[in-house]
């Protein structure tokens, strides 16, 4: 019976919040295959933890906890296997959803950044203040306001190579 009704639990959450999985996915692979065994193995270890969850945090900063520690470490398992696919060689699809010239130079930079940069980037897009994201990825307050300033940069950087590139 408990286990009956904590797989119902798991499956409203999901179905409610399986946005921010997919993501996360999208950002860290290109190629919609691995995209789509990133998403699976996600949802796998949101549900092995899942009865360990003792809800002192939002389920939204519990599930990009989990799903963004799954990535890296997937994503830390294929670059020493070295079967990543680089960025030229992506397919076109790769960057979707497409709204604006803005949002296409943002995406393309945030597909260059390094994974825990990525991280950093999607937590604070997701309106996560500095000690919500240092608690989400096990890094301090001072860290995450370091490093997202780094990014800034670099990905304005990037911007800019890449719009100057383009004409």
């Amino acid at each position: 019976m408990i286990q009956k009704r904590l797989k119902k639990q798991f499956v409203t959450i999901l179905q409610e919040h399986q946005g921010i999985i997919h993501q996360i996915c999208r950002v860290y692979f290109v190629v919609p295959q691995d995209r789509e065994d990133a998403f699976q193995e996600v949802v796998l270890q949101l549900w092995k933890a899942f009865p360990k969850f003792r809800q002192e945090a939002k389920v939204t900063t519990w599930m990009y906890r989990v799903a963004l520690n799954t990535i890296l470490k997937k994503v830390r398992q294929e670059q020493a296997r070295q079967h990543l696919t680089p960025l030229e060689e992506a397919e076109p699809q790769a960057i979707t959803h497409r709204t604006s010239e803005t949002n296409d130079y943002l995406e393309y930079a945030l597909l260059q950044l390094p994974p825990v940069d990525k991280a950093l980037v999607i937590l604070h897009l997701e309106g996560y203040n500095y000690e919500e994201i240092a608690q989400i990825l096990n890094l301090t307050k001072t860290n995450v306001a370091s490093k997202l300033s780094r990014i800034k940069q670099k990905m304005k950087q990037i911007i800019t190579q890449e719009k100057y590139a383009a004409q």
